[in-house]
């Protein structure tokens, strides 16, 4: 996926989250009767897994409201914030890229969780980094 496809692909949970934030304080305000700013703090305090405590549903409708807050709300918070996290790996630097690729390579090399072709891979990878190290006169070439 492009990192234009990834952010299209944000949308809909973005959008979806941003309902169910609204829904949650309008929900709140009327079920429980706090202040709109009240019901809007403890919507984001619950999506946040904070939850002092400070504000708790005293209804029944409200009770169950927090419920499906938490497990849709969050759920849907947490989702987003994976694909952001995703997204912002996609686009760091190509050298920073690099280096995370190679990471992982070498994991997998220590754990043997690793086929014969990319075994290959690697060994071209390095290969190519060993002769661009000489190419630039730093030293043996050896890693």
């Amino acid at each position: 996926m492009t990192v234009v496809s990834e952010v299209r692909s944000l949308t809909i949970p973005l959008v979806i989250l941003a309902i169910i934030y609204v829904v949650s304080i309008i929900f709140f305000h009327y079920a429980e009767g706090w202040e709109f700013l009240d019901a809007a703090y403890y919507t984001t305090v619950t999506l946040a897994t904070v939850g002092y405590g400070d504000f708790t549903p005293q209804t029944g409708l409200g009770k169950i409201g927090a419920m499906v807050l938490i497990f849709t709300g969050v759920s849907t918070a947490l989702y987003v914030i994976t694909h952001l996290g995703l997204l912002r790996e996609k686009t760091i630097d190509p050298h920073v890229q690099r280096r995370i690729e190679m990471l992982r390579n070498l994991t997998s090399l220590q754990t043997g969780n690793v086929r014969s072709e990319e075994v290959r891979k690697i060994k071209d990878k390095i290969r190519k980094i060993q002769e661009a190290h000489e190419g630039k006169g730093q030293g043996s070439g050896r890693l």
